[in-house]
C-alpha cells in the first residue's frame, strides 16, 4: 500500500510539473529531472523508508556533480579559447588542461564514492547497482530522443 502511495505521489507530482510551460530552459531541466526520478522510481521500487531516506542524498550528490561538470567545463573551454583553441595550444598547455581534466573526474569519482557510502546504510548493493544501471539507461533514452527530435527541426 505505501509503494503504491509513494508511486501516486510521484506521478502527482511528475504531471504538476510537466504541465508548466516548455520555452524556458529551467523548465526543461525540470522536466528531464521529473522523468529521471520516474525512471529510477520505477527500476528500484523503492520502500517508502528508503525513498524518504534516498531522494534528498541523491538530489544533493546531483547537484554536486551537474555544478562540478558545469564549472570545470566552462573554466576549461575558457581557458582553452582564451590561448587560441586546441590547434594554438603547445604541449605543456595542453598538458596542463589535461591535467585539470584528469582533477575533475578525480572529484566526479570522490562524489560517487561518498554518495555509495551514504546510501548502502539503508540500501543493498544491489539497489546502489541497480541505480547505475538505471542512471545509465535514463542518459541513453534521454540521447536518443533529444536526437530524435533535432532529426526533425531541421
Amino acid at each position: 500500500m505505501k509503494k503504491h502511495l509513494l508511486l501516486l505521489f510521484t506521478f502527482v507530482f511528475l504531471s504538476s510539473l510537466l504541465n508548466a510551460q516548455d520555452g524556458h530552459k529551467h523548465d526543461r531541466h525540470k522536466k528531464i529531472r521529473a522523468y529521471k526520478v520516474a525512471h529510477i522510481t520505477e527500476k528500484l521500487n523503492f520502500t517508502s523508508q528508503e525513498a524518504e531516506k534516498f531522494w534528498p542524498i541523491y538530489n544533493e550528490y546531483n547537484d554536486q556533480m551537474m555544478k562540478l561538470h558545469r564549472e570545470e567545463r566552462y573554466k576549461i573551454k575558457k581557458r582553452i579559447d582564451k590561448l587560441g583553441g586546441i590547434d594554438k595550444l603547445t604541449e605543456d598547455q595542453a598538458k596542463e588542461i589535461l591535467g585539470r581534466i584528469t582533477d575533475v573526474e578525480t572529484k566526479r569519482n570522490e562524489l560517487k564514492s561518498s554518495f555509495f557510502n551514504k546510501v548502502s546504510k539503508f540500501l543493498s548493493y544491489r539497489k546502489i547497482l541497480k541505480l547505475e544501471v538505471a542512471e545509465h539507461e535514463f542518459n541513453r533514452k534521454l540521447l536518443r530522443k533529444l536526437r530524435g527530435s533535432k532529426k526533425y527541426k531541421h
